[in-house]
């Protein structure tokens, strides 16, 4: 049982499900706290645990002395009982047997025993006439089986004169019975026959019930004497030790937390939260008290209403090294390159037949970036987060709101440049990283490629303000003509001044015109962005024109309550251009734009359609130099090949980075 006081988490893990609940306020956690303590446990909080005998297991033994002659009783009370419920089984099988439900109407009855004196008298030629002509009665043959109507009316009258020369009263008890008496006559006896064998079934069943009643009180006086005698539920002296098996040599190192004096609780705590805890600056100046009063306001906020606030939000970064740091200047272009773009289709007909998935396409086919550094392209306007940040409480909640919102639409806009639609960027191997450190911008960014099939990515960057997270996993469907771009994955970003956690999936974009024509890419439908913090959400809509009509550029937003009502600010423009913020549909006079594209570079569709920060994405500045790990994208060699013109080299490492991926792959499959 795991437990977070600062959350009122609580995770149980039985071994075969966990569950994970939420406490809504602190009272009821340290309710349920104490309950699964307890339960945990199994011992009232009372109970001492001290001068406790244990086995070996470490389980409590009972303090009851056992007497050995109680013992003996109880034997012989057991077998008492056992031989009861032999008896009962004998009286349900008796009482099945004598239910008059279950005898066949052909077959003769049981015989009734009389209490008379009279009862070992033989039978009378009559009465052995009686019982011939009513057998012979109840065996109805077929038709065709049957005797002529002479002989079966000869046997009538026999049987009828014979009922008549009987008696028609019944015999009195207390007389003697005559060998005329022994037996009733014609359907007397049937009745009498009858009565006697339900009154043997009531009595079977009389017995059955007593025996089945006496059988359970036996039964449960057993099971109360055994609880007293020998408590079966093993009672825990202490804590179990958390060792992990692997650390339970001679190194005494463990992996797992420490538990609590006399508890079976897991404290979960963030390594932030530890971190924190241990720091006691001893010197308080201005910037401490300006990182003080920045806490103090984010404990505010976490005493808000926080429904889906969860572990997936990036915290806030404990340190930011290497920022702050010295200036660096960042070239602006990249060399333009050399070679077309192959054509799709040229590409299509010389693999036709052959799978695809298997073979790699052309190095000239590919921008000099990798898809890492694509996902860093999205920070490009960071300056939206910080605007959104540093306002503070200056600024009401939907104008943050659509801060964010502006930040997630100008994501978008490296598309505005249609060159970027012709090539593709370098798919990661494995493994292989990206580090960004924008020092001018104060922020730091960092990605890796963990899944190879399907792509997925793990983006994480930090800056004093905000920290952003994503797993993007892009995928692509074709569709003829043109190729749906999907990027699954929830973008998640956390204001640190005021605690808003905002969310939202990246639109869905279209690559058109993939066989012929000019190709471009198109965001299409909606986006949603969510305050998780307070419910507010906006709604993006791409509008979209004709078939022939061209690339859409309209982007409108509606800012909601978390009601799902109307507010009156919004936004409006393109998202390759700008984007201004309006009121009530209408925008705002002699209002700046909140978000505008920057400048391209010189000659932008020579150079692979970048824009000056893309272009210095693949650059080793004095700040990364002899600092990047080997995994980074800026040192794999069939892209800086790819950079620098080199064709034929970049083509031929390309294939032989691929193949030693495809060879591990393999491997290890």
């Amino acid at each position: 049982i795991g437990a977070n006081g600062k959350t009122r988490d609580i995770s149980i893990d039985s071994g075969a499900e966990i569950w994970h609940l939420r406490a809504p306020n602190v009272k009821d956690f340290e309710a349920w706290k104490n309950a699964l303590e307890l339960a945990r446990t199994s011992r009232s909080p009372a109970s001492p645990v001290t001068g406790v005998k244990t086995d070996s297991f470490g389980r409590r033994l009972s303090s009851t002395q056992v007497n050995p002659e109680e013992e003996r009783e109880w034997t012989k009370i057991e077998a008492l009982v056992n031989r009861i419920q032999e008896s009962r089984e004998t009286a349900r099988l008796l009482a099945k047997d004598t239910d008059p439900r279950y005898l066949p109407l052909g077959l003769p009855r049981p015989p009734i025993e009389r209490k008379s004196t009279a009862s070992s008298a033989s039978e009378s030629p009559s009465e052995h006439s009686l019982a011939h002509c009513l057998s012979g009665e109840s065996e109805r043959r077929p038709f065709w089986k049957r005797k002529p109507s002479s002989e079966k009316s000869t046997a009538n009258m026999s049987c009828r004169r014979s009922v008549s020369a009987q008696p028609t009263t019944t015999p009195s008890r207390s007389m003697p019975n005559t060998p005329n008496e022994a037996t009733s006559t014609g359907p007397m006896s049937k009745t009498l026959a009858s009565h006697a064998e339900e009154s043997l079934h009531d009595h079977s069943l009389a017995i059955l019930q007593n025996l089945d009643g006496v059988a359970a009180e036996f039964a449960i006086l057993i099971q109360q004497s055994k609880q007293r005698r020998q408590p079966s539920r093993p009672m825990p002296v202490s804590t179990p030790s958390r060792y992990s098996l692997d650390t339970l040599g001679d190194s005494q190192e463990f992996y797992d937390a420490e538990s609590g004096e006399n508890s079976q609780f897991l404290a979960i705590q963030h390594e932030t939260d530890e971190e924190e805890e241990r720091s006691e600056p001893p010197e308080v100046d201005d910037e401490d008290s300006a990182s003080e009063a920045e806490g103090s306001g984010s404990e505010e906020n976490e005493q808000a209403p926080q429904a889906a606030a969860t572990s997936a939000y990036p915290p806030k970064p404990h340190s930011l090294t290497p920022l702050p740091a010295q200036w660096v200047k960042r070239r602006t272009s990249v060399p333009a390159p050399t070679v077309a773009a192959p054509s799709l289709i040229g590409f299509l007909r010389k693999n036709v037949g052959k799978d695809l998935s298997t073979i790699s396409m052309p190095a000239s086919s590919n921008e000099p970036l990798s898809l890492l550094q694509r996902a860093s392209e999205q920070l490009e306007y960071s300056q939206l987060l910080d605007s959104a940040a540093t306002t503070g409480d200056k600024i009401s909640s939907t104008h943050r709101l659509l801060y964010i919102t502006a930040f997630a639409i100008s994501t978008l806009s490296y598309a505005r440049v249609k060159e970027r639609a012709i090539r593709k960027p370098f798919n990661p191997m494995l493994g292989e990283t990206f580090e960004l450190v924008r020092e001018d911008r104060g922020f730091r960014f960092v990605a890796e490629k963990v899944c190879h099939r399907p792509v997925r990515m793990a983006c994480q960057a930090g800056s004093e303000n905000w920290s952003f997270s994503q797993a993007p996993m892009p995928t692509q469907k074709f569709w003829g003509k043109s190729a749906e771009l999907v990027t699954e994955g929830r973008v998640r970003v956390v204001l640190h001044s005021t605690g808003d956690k905002f969310a939202w999936t990246p639109a869905t974009c279209f690559l058109r015109n993939i066989i012929a024509g000019e190709k471009y890419v198109e965001p299409v439908g909606t986006m949603t962005i969510t305050n998780e913090s307070n419910g507010e959400h906006a709604i993006v809509t791409f509008k979209s024109k004709g078939m022939f009509s061209g690339r859409s550029e309209d982007v409108v937003v509606v800012a909601k309550d978390h009601f799902g009502d109307d507010l009156p600010l919004g936004l409006t423009g393109k998202w390759t251009h700008s984007l201004s913020i309006t009121e009530n549909g209408t925008p705002k006079p002699n209002e700046q734009p909140i978000w505008k594209a920057e400048d391209l570079t010189a000659d932008v569709s020579k150079h692979y359609g970048f824009t000056p920060f893309a272009a210095s994405l693949n650059e080793i500045t004095a700040l990364e130099k002899d600092k990047l790990p080997p995994t980074d994208s800026r040192l794999r060699p069939d892209q800086r090949h790819l950079e620098d013109n080199d064709f034929d080299e970049a083509e031929r490492i390309k294939a032989s980075l691929e193949e030693a991926q495809r060879r591990r792959r393999k491997e290890a499959e």
